[in-house]
């Protein structure tokens, strides 16, 4: 109130250049201490989950300056909060048939049967006998949509990101690292690219960009598969891991070693072979070729999955008997032995891989089951530990699937683990006892059991804000690329009903790996406390 009154006088006697000033500063001491600094706003804000982070960017323009800077992408990556637990990263696919597409086959049925019908023939079992293949009337699209088990959302059947929605779109999950999945083609058409990939964030839409290893030799002998995306912490650069196969003559071999360049009798005259293992750099420090770090594959059978952790990309070569760990950072390649014995094959022949799952995450390590003193009927969990070394976490007796049984995935339940066989479309829940070493089984559910084909299991999955774009170095678009996708995104507007329906067509026809994605969510959450009150009784209640 004083202050009040000097400011009145003051403006009475002439003097308000003095009361504006001591109210201006008076205004700005105010605003200081209400004030934060960017870098403790960046600081908190880094330490919210992915979705929570982005819906702050509607605070003001600032802030989305602030979320969307890649200083702030490569800090949410450390600190930002990880996925609830238990939870499961996945990508469900599913085969999706248009309307289009049942027309066609339909009036190909029915053109068939007019022609029957003009020679003399019978048409009453056409549907049976006859067959649809016109690649021009085929309108299929697979579906890609990404989802987490058990995260905490409502509407737990509701992707996170329909991952692709192209037609005849063939691409398989590769891996994923610091938030980013990698999609890639399987090669085994002629536009089914294998060394073609697509980068993609779930937790940032509309963000996708494809990378590519253009090298191939110029009579088409040679060709490059990727297999997996790591990130290098020192150098901060990340690179893709790719297999190179060659061409090369399907020659005879005969016992005695000799080989022969006559043509195999019902074999093509030329093969796929795996030669060797490259590394590409993406961004900035791409090059034109990629590096050889394994050479002498002998056509190994790698699968095109992978696993990223801590800087390190981890690839199984089940034949060999090896995990290959390649350091991102130093590009070198460590092979490690798989624990236990191959499988001794009856009558003498060549021991087969003893591996039983692909690799996969459990409690921050790498986790692979194998057959058990090379029993086939006998599996074991092993965890890799820090100093490169095995360490058996349980061990149990397949006696519910036959002995080609996979171990789709392990999770561990605290003093209990959940363990999940599948051999084709059959699958078997097995729950290991730590405690007593105790071993039950659950029958799945028949209305809601996935085939082996219809999800991939996102090992090491966590939400960020990292940017594809950032990724392969496309960060700042120039001014006519932003016009052009600002008149894409205008024009392609008008086709945003028939992508939703692609979008509930897909989600319809994934709906039971979703479910049964949920249904293992729900009794990983009432182990270990549950183990012995009702959980192995469920499927009494089918």
């Amino acid at each position: 109130m004083k202050r009040k009154r000097e400011d009145a006088a003051a403006a009475a006697d002439g003097e308000i250049p003095a009361a504006a000033a001591r109210m201006a500063s008076s205004s700005s001491s105010s605003s200081s201490w209400g004030a934060i600094c960017d870098d403790v706003v960046r600081n908190i804000f880094a330490r919210l989950p992915a979705r929570d982070a982005v819906a702050s960017m509607a605070l003001s323009r600032h802030h989305r300056r602030l979320i969307a800077s890649p200083e702030f992408a490569r800090l949410h990556c450390r600190h930002g909060a990880p996925l609830p637990r238990p939870h499961i990263a996945y990508v469900a696919t599913a085969v999706v048939a248009t309307h289009r597409d049942m027309f066609g086959r339909v009036k190909s049925l029915e053109q068939w049967a007019e022609q029957r019908a003009k020679h003399g023939f019978g048409t009453g079992a056409f549907a049976c006998q006859s067959s649809y293949d016109d690649p021009e009337q085929d309108r299929s699209w697979t579906y890609h949509g990404f989802h987490v088990a058990g995260d905490g959302r409502r509407r737990g059947t509701d992707p996170m990101r329909v991952l692709a929605r192209q037609k005849r779109n063939d691409q398989n999950y590769v891996g994923t690292c610091n938030g980013v999945v990698l999609l890639a083609g399987k090669g085994e058409a002629e536009d089914d690219d294998p060394s073609i990939g697509l980068l993609l964030n779930p937790a940032v839409a509309g963000d996708e960009m494809k990378v590519s290893l253009d090298c191939s030799s110029p009579d088409k002998r040679t060709n490059y598969h990727i297999s997996g995306l790591g990130y290098g912490p020192r150098t901060r650069t990340y690179k893709l891991l790719a297999r190179k196969h060659e061409f090369v003559l399907n020659l005879k071999v005969y016992p005695n070693g000799r080989k022969t360049r006559g043509r195999v009798s019902g074999q093509p005259l030329y093969i796929d072979r795996a030669d060797e293992l490259v590394v590409y750099s993406l961004g900035t420090a791409a090059e034109q070729q990629p590096r050889t770090v394994l050479a002498g594959l002998d056509n190994d059978k790698i699968p095109g999955r992978s696993l990223y952790m801590d800087g390190a990309v981890y690839l199984l070569n089940a034949d060999k008997g090896t995990v290959l760990a390649f350091d991102v950072d130093d590009e070198a390649i460590t092979p490690i032995d798989l624990p236990c014995e191959r499988v001794v094959v009856e009558g003498g022949g060549e021991p087969r891989s003893h591996a039983k799952s692909d690799l996969m995450e459990m409690s921050g390590r790498v986790c692979v089951a194998t057959a058990d003193g090379g029993d086939e009927t006998r599996y074991a969990i092993w965890l890799l530990m820090g100093d490169r070394r095995w360490e058996r976490r349980c061990a149990f007796r397949n006696d519910y699937l036959s002995s080609a049984a996979k171990v789709a995935g392990v999770w561990d339940c605290g003093s209990g683990l959940l363990i999940l066989l599948q051999s084709g479309d059959e699958i078997s829940i097995v729950i290991h006892d730590d405690v007593t070493q105790e071993v039950s089984h659950l029958d799945a559910p028949p209305n809601a059991s996935p085939e082996e084909s219809d999800y991939r299991i996102c090992w090491g999955y966590k939400p960020t804000l990292v940017s594809p774009a950032s990724i392969i170095g496309d960060g700042e678009l120039s001014q006519h690329e932003q016009q052009r996708r600002d008149l894409a995104a205008y024009v392609l507007a008008a086709l945003k009903p028939a992508k939703e329906l692609d979008r509930r067509m897909g989600q319809h026809a994934a709906l039971r790996t979703v479910c049964f994605m949920e249904f293992l969510v729900r009794i990983m959450q009432k182990l270990p406390s549950l183990l012995h009150h009702g959980i192995t009784d469920l499927d009494r209640f089918y």
